[in-house]
């Protein structure tokens, strides 16, 4: 008991002691943002504060990004220190309450990894939701923006008009373009930041359009109304493969998630069972061969499961 108590004071510290550090980062992070969108230029492409940040950042900084976005736009209404604070919350206290109920530090580990995993995927997922709804707004959005061009409007004036009138959560995020135009940044560069924020091919699209269109000109209702169709069909060809695959995706959840599950009930009920396996050095290799089989085999099945169109 004492010893749990002790290990639950030194993991609040360190996560109070992170917790810290990670807001002053953030805080930092988020005016270098806003002086680099207000000091953009109006041409094509990043702005050079985040060029130089882009070639910097390696895959934790990726990540840290991605976990930002995530929580932002997965509609919990926290901020990713929040998000942090939770998940080691949960982390410590299922950890804690595994290992003074079993007094054994496997579960104690499994508690920590779950503490930490599942609000993780809850982010994901919610994140993942959300990006959905986004590319299924994109083709009546590129509609509506070639409407407004062909009844006169500017493109400035269009881009404007849907962030007004057009469905929430893309018009929101056409509303952070409006936000740029209204600082005196022009269209391209102004959908080329929020093209960064929303992380989706189609909307890449329509950046490389309005890019073409600035340098050689043509008919952009035309343009507009060409790429709403393009994306429109990509959508339902994702929608069928959805469709026609979902009984293979359940099978596959399935089977990737049994040999966890088994092991988490034996453990939970009969840990002393599981305990043979965690006190001799050949049952640490064959958990270790099990699990990088199990890796292998979810990674197989994502990887048949998964199609690019």
């Amino acid at each position: 008991m004492v010893i749990a108590a002790f290990a639950v004071a030194i993991t609040m510290g360190l996560l109070l002691v992170f917790l810290t550090a990670r807001g002053i980062r953030e805080r930092r992070s988020a005016s270098d943002r806003r002086l680099s969108e207000i000091g953009g230029d109006s041409g094509v492409g990043l702005v050079p504060a985040q060029l130089q940040e882009e070639e910097q950042v390696g895959t934790r900084g990726r990540f840290d990004n991605w976990f930002e976005v995530a929580v932002e736009r997965s509609g919990f209404d926290a901020t990713p220190t929040g998000a942090l604070a939770v998940m080691f919350l949960l982390a410590v206290v299922l950890g804690s309450v595994l290992f003074i109920w079993k007094g054994t530090f496997g579960l104690a580990a499994l508690g920590v990894f779950l503490g930490l995993g599942v609000p993780l995927a809850v982010i994901a997922l919610s994140y993942r939701r959300y990006r959905w709804k986004l590319q299924d707004q994109i083709p009546e959005a590129y509609r509506m923006l070639a409407g407004s061009v062909r009844a006169g409007q500017s493109l400035e004036q269009s881009l404007e008009y849907y962030a007004q009138r057009g469905n929430k959560p893309l018009s929101e995020e056409f509303a952070h373009t409006a936000a740029l135009l209204r600082l005196g940044m022009g269209p391209t560069a102004a959908l080329q930041q929020t093209a960064d924020r929303v992380r989706l091919l189609d909307f890449d699209l329509l950046v490389s359009t309005m890019g073409l269109y600035s340098q050689t000109g043509g008919n952009l209702v035309l343009l507009l109304e060409r790429l709403a169709d393009s994306v429109r069909d990509r959508n339902q060809f994702q929608g069928q493969f959805f469709a026609a695959t979902a009984q293979s995706r359940i099978v596959a959840i399935a089977l990737g998630a049994a040999a966890p599950v088994m092991l988490l009930l034996y453990a939970l009920l009969d840990p002393e069972h599981v305990q043979e396996f965690l006190t001799n050095p050949t049952g640490w290799g064959i958990l270790a061969v099990c699990g990088v089989l199990e890796i292998i085999g979810v990674f197989w099945l994502w990887r048949i499961l998964k199609v690019d169109y």
